[in-house]
């Protein structure tokens, strides 16, 4: 039949031919609000994929949300029937305040709300009567929640329910798993949550949270690089300065101060400790570089450089864990910020446990082989916590 067909008609139908193939196949389907702000070309190119291959694909993700110049553009992954799709929408309008849906998978998800507005988070706080610490979940959602609900720090409805009780996040919520954006997503909401009952969350950054930041992708998995063609949006534009959650992860801090007790992701080095900088001082001059890393670690400015150092930057700092200092330097760095202890992530460590005869505690465990464990104070009392709530004198 085609032979008889003049050439014209015949490149005429290659396009009608593609199309019929590309919707039947139900490879990709799309939903969009504003059609014409999304042309059909995929114009989006994957950055720096560093990362070994891995056997994850392209599933649930976000929302993401960015502004650009008048417009909120919201992206998401969504599935149906195993397949993935982008819901895309795009508003002319105020977001804050208005509410989002995040879902993890066909089974779980949670509502939120936009910020109304965001600033610098404080980074010194009074002791409270509990506190729960727990670090590098990196992408785990399940048992970053599982861990939540059972030391009843939130409900299954994710509902605040440690009252005045604080969570610290010390760092790394980026990179390794599989469901990073919906781990920030509860993070964004419970923080709402907890003002409501005069608690706080606490989200410290870690050095994966500056790798992603600065589009530093050795972690990040494949899941990531295929959704990026279905939302048609670069990887590297997911968390940046132009985003709700870019926006948001600017306003955390590297080290702060809770009561007696330190948190850093890393630690705090002797090149650091030895400057005359407070916890305030080192939270703002690192926080103007969040997303210039590279110029940062490249200062003439020593200070500045050792705040991005992969050896003695707060985020990136191992000497306690490696035990590459001794007693005196650690009571040292201690007594300088006015501090008993400093609590630690970053440096995988077989349970929750201290260094430096109790002056240091590391809680970094390992949650991918289902090994959660966090850190809880209550009322003056130190002990350890597992992913079923239950405590633990630490060693």
């Amino acid at each position: 039949m085609t032979e008889k067909m003049p050439p014209l008609l015949k490149i005429a139908l290659v396009p009608i031919l593609l199309y019929i193939l590309w919707v039947s196949t139900g490879m990709i389907l799309v939903q969009t609000n504003v059609v014409k702000a999304y042309p059909l070309a995929f114009k989006t190119m994957i950055a720096d994929q560093s990362t070994d291959p891995d056997s994850s694909k392209a599933a649930w993700d976000g929302p993401h949300i960015f502004y650009r110049g008048e417009a909120t553009i919201i992206k998401q992954i969504l599935m149906k029937n195993g397949q993935c799709y982008p819901s895309l929408d795009t508003l002319f309008g105020s977001i804050k305040g208005k509410q989002i849906t995040c879902h993890v998978n066909d089974t779980i998800k949670f509502r939120t709300n936009i910020r109304k507005s965001l600033k610098n988070e404080p980074c010194t706080y009074p002791m409270p009567s509990k506190l729960l610490a727990i670090s590098d979940i990196e992408g785990n959602f399940v048992a970053f929640r599982d861990f939540l609900i059972n030391n009843g720090v939130m409900s299954k409805e994710y509902k605040w329910m440690y009252g005045k009780g604080h969570l610290v996040l010390n760092g790394d919520f980026f990179d390794r798993g599989l469901h990073v954006t919906e781990c920030l997503w509860l993070i964004y909401h419970l923080e709402q949550e907890a003002i409501k009952s005069d608690g706080r969350v606490h989200f410290i950054l870690g050095n994966h949270e500056i790798m992603n930041m600065n589009n530093d992708l050795r972690y990040v998995r494949n899941k990531y690089y295929e959704n990026t063609y279905i939302i048609r949006e670069a990887y590297s534009n997911w968390y940046s300065p132009d985003s709700e959650l870019g926006r948001w992860l600017q306003t955390k801090n590297i080290v702060e101060k809770i009561g007696d007790y330190l948190f850093a992701h890393g630690g705090i080095s002797e090149k650091i400790s030895s400057n005359k900088a407070d916890i305030e001082k080192i939270n703002s001059v690192a926080r103007d570089y969040y997303y210039k890393e590279i110029q940062a670690s490249e200062s003439k400015d020593e200070f500045l450089a050792a705040l991005f150092s992969s050896e003695d930057s707060p985020f990136w700092f191992r000497g306690y864990v490696n035990e590459n200092i001794d007693q005196e330097m650690v009571n040292a760095i201690l007594a300088k910020f006015e501090a008993g202890k400093i609590v630690v992530g970053h440096s995988l460590v077989d349970d929750v446990r201290y260094y430096y005869n109790g002056k240091v505690i590391a809680i970094d465990t390992y949650h991918a082989t289902g090994d959660t464990e966090g850190l809880l104070i209550d009322h003056g009392a130190e002990y350890k916590v597992d992913l079923k709530g239950l405590k633990s004198s630490i060693n």
